[in-house]
């Protein structure tokens, strides 16, 4: 798993590629609340994510909720078809908004 981050006037702009799986999920979370605290505004592009599992799914989520409780935005800019498919599978399309979906294009 790589994350790469770059924050500008209270935006980040996250770009994660590799797998994210319990194997990463420790990495994956701190690099989560690092972009949650620098930024008011976090933009995670997860187009080139080869394989997600429950742990880093439901820290996608947690980094959703931590936001809207502390009044930031999270979106999911783009996504692989690996994390369509478990979106799809648990009914979370449209929990993240308007996300791309970068296998149909």
């Amino acid at each position: 798993m790589e994350f790469k981050a770059e924050t500008k006037d209270g935006v980040c702009e996250a770009v994660v590629e590799g797998e994210l799986t319990i194997y990463h999920v420790n990495d994956f979370r701190k690099n989560l609340e690092k972009a949650i605290k620098k930024a008011s505004t976090i933009n995670l592009n997860l187009a080139n994510v080869s394989e997600i599992d429950t742990s880093c799914f439901q820290l996608l989520m947690q980094a959703q909720n931590t936001c809207l409780e502390n009044d930031k935005e999270f979106k999911l800019t783009a996504v692989s078809q690996p994390i369509w498919e478990v979106m799809e599978i648990f009914g979370m399309e449209r929990h993240f908004g308007n996300v791309e979906n970068v296998a149909t294009n």
